[in-house]
């Protein structure tokens, strides 16, 4: 059994894009499609879904919510985490099957090699991530704003500073994730992963046959 997790808060964002609970229900049907294993799936969230939901509690914003992942024993067994702005294209059985229980992961960014938090993969207890950001959470948003830091920023900068991980790409086919990114525009052939990143979303690249196919 792996736990699936996703993240939804529920907020208004002026001249944002407006995530909704349907987000949630496409992440939902593209993991019961293409992961041919037993999975739980979790979301964290402010508000009621139709799935197994944690409330969030630390009344952050954004992507800040991610960090609620880590709260003492929230999953028994490895988590898989996908952000809910990403497309899953083919099946990924079997890359899921070989990744290393013993190590954290993140997904490489191909723009300053940043490595992402749009999916995360680790086993184990990091609660320490989410009790060191209660107790100093002023502090650290406003480190991880700073944009003297070069791109690792928020809640992702925080993790890769304070976890010792490895990349997922390590352990995956060379077309595993695609970036739809607002600094590199371009899909590789056939990715299993799609990841959007800055204003591009799934819902402003419905024009593109990829995201007509999959985010369904």
């Amino acid at each position: 059994m792996i736990n699936v997790a996703c993240v939804f808060h529920s907020q208004k964002n002026p001249g944002k894009i407006e995530y909704n609970l349907s987000w949630v229900d496409k992440l939902y049907r593209a993991v019961a499609r293409n992961l041919d294993m037993p999975f739980a799936f979790t979301c964290l969230s402010n508000v009621d879904t139709s799935y197994n939901t944690v409330k969030l509690i630390s009344k952050s914003n954004g992507y800040w919510n991610k960090i609620e992942l880590f709260r003492k024993n929230l999953f028994d067994g490895p988590v898989l985490y996908f952000d809910l702005d990403l497309i899953i294209c083919k099946n990924i059985t079997k890359v899921v099957e070989q990744l290393p229980i013993d190590k954290f992961l993140m997904v490489e960014e191909p723009y300053k090699k940043i490595h992402n938090s749009s999916i995360m993969y680790w086993n184990g207890d990091y609660s320490y991530l989410y009790e060191n950001y209660i107790q100093n959470q002023h502090s650290i948003i406003n480190e991880y704003a700073d944009i003297s830091r070069q791109g690792n920023l928020g809640d992702q900068g925080y993790i890769n500073e304070n976890v010792k991980h490895d990349t997922i790409h390590n352990y995956t086919n060379d077309n595993f994730v695609g970036w739809q990114h607002h600094k590199i525009n371009s899909i590789i052939l056939n990715p299993s992963i799609l990841v959007f990143t800055g204003t591009q979303k799934p819902n402003n690249n419905l024009h593109l046959d990829i995201v007509k196919e999959n985010w369904i």
